[in-house]
C-alpha cells in the first residue's frame, strides 16, 4: 500500500512541475482608462451651480482611478452661463480634476461681452488653474489684449471669471498695461462743406 501511496505521490510532483515550468499564456493588458474620439464634454460644477462648460475635443481620456479627465486639441470650448456665453476657450491639453477644477499649461480665453482675447501660459513650476469654488482663474503670466483695449501683461495673477476683480505680482513679478486713447477732437481730417 505504501508502494502506491509513493508512486501516487511521485506523479503528483511531475505534474506541478510539469505545469510549473511549461510557458504561460499572456494576459491582456487592463487598461484603466477611457478613451473617447470626437467628443463633447459638459462639466456642471457643483461649486458653481449657475454656469455650464462644453468642450469640443478630438481625444478624451478618463481615469476613473484618479477621476480626472484630459481633453486633448480643444477648439471649441465655452463657459455659459443661464443663455449667454460669457467666454470662449481654446487649449491644446486640459485636465479636469475630480473636484471640478481645471489644469492646464495654456489656455487662450475670449471674452465675449468685452471683445477681449486672454492668453494665459504657466510656468515651470504651475500650471494655469480654473477654480471653480472660487471662481477664478490663477495664472503665473497673463496678457490682455483687444482691438480698442491695447495690451496688459501681468505676473502671478488671481481674477475672477467677469475679469472685475483681480490681484497680480508679487516680489520679482513684471506687470503693465498699454491703452489706446483717442485724443479729444481727433476724429481725423474735416470734410468740406458741399456749398452748392
Amino acid at each position: 500500500m505504501s508502494r502506491w501511496l509513493v508512486l501516487v505521490f511521485g506523479l503528483v510532483v511531475v505534474a506541478l512541475v510539469v505545469l510549473a515550468t511549461r510557458p504561460r499564456e499572456e494576459r491582456a493588458e487592463v487598461r484603466d482608462e477611457i478613451v473617447l474620439r470626437g467628443a463633447e464634454v459638459r462639466l456642471y460644477p457643483d461649486a458653481d451651480p449657475e454656469a455650464a462648460w462644453r468642450f469640443a475635443a478630438p481625444q478624451v481620456t478618463y481615469d476613473p482611478g484618479t477621476r480626472e479627465t484630459v481633453l486633448e486639441s480643444i477648439e471649441d470650448g465655452e463657459r455659459r452661463v443661464g443663455d449667454e456665453v460669457d467666454f470662449t476657450l481654446v487649449s491644446e491639453r486640459l485636465v479636469i480634476g475630480r473636484d471640478d477644477d481645471l489644469r492646464s499649461r495654456r489656455m487662450d480665453v475670449h471674452l465675449v461681452e468685452d471683445d477681449l482675447d486672454v492668453e494665459m501660459v504657466g510656468s515651470d513650476e504651475r500650471l494655469v488653474l480654473v477654480d471653480q469654488r472660487e471662481g477664478r482663474f490663477e495664472v503665473p503670466d497673463i496678457r490682455i489684449f483687444g482691438e480698442d483695449f491695447g495690451e496688459s501683461r501681468y505676473q502671478d495673477m488671481r481674477v475672477s471669471f467677469d475679469f472685475t476683480d483681480f490681484q497680480a505680482g508679487g516680489p520679482g513679478t513684471v506687470g503693465y498695461s498699454e491703452f489706446e486713447i483717442e485724443e479729444p477732437g481727433d476724429a481725423g481730417p474735416e470734410e468740406p462743406d458741399d456749398a452748392t
